[in-house]
């Protein structure tokens, strides 16, 4: 199967109008329809997501513990 990115339109009869390049064959296809998320803004600034990421506390790791870390990681893959 094949995938196409199109931009389309819904109408206010909640009918969707889509248009596909010439060179798309006649015949069945099967449509997804994504929607904008009602919000698109951020939720605060920066600003105070700096002032809530202060109040968790870090975990400092040394090279070691972040070697270690991976090759146990690495060793259960397989």
């Amino acid at each position: 199967m094949r995938a196409l990115k199109l931009n389309g339109r819904i109408s206010h009869d909640h009918t969707l109008r889509v248009s596909v390049p010439p060179e798309v064959p006649e015949g069945p296809a099967e449509v997804i329809v994504l929607l904008p998320e009602e919000s698109q803004e951020p939720d605060g600034t920066l600003r105070d997501f700096l002032g809530r990421l202060a109040q968790h506390p870090r975990k400092v790791r040394s090279k070691d513990e972040i070697d270690r870390a991976l090759a146990a990681e690495r060793a259960s893959w397989g």
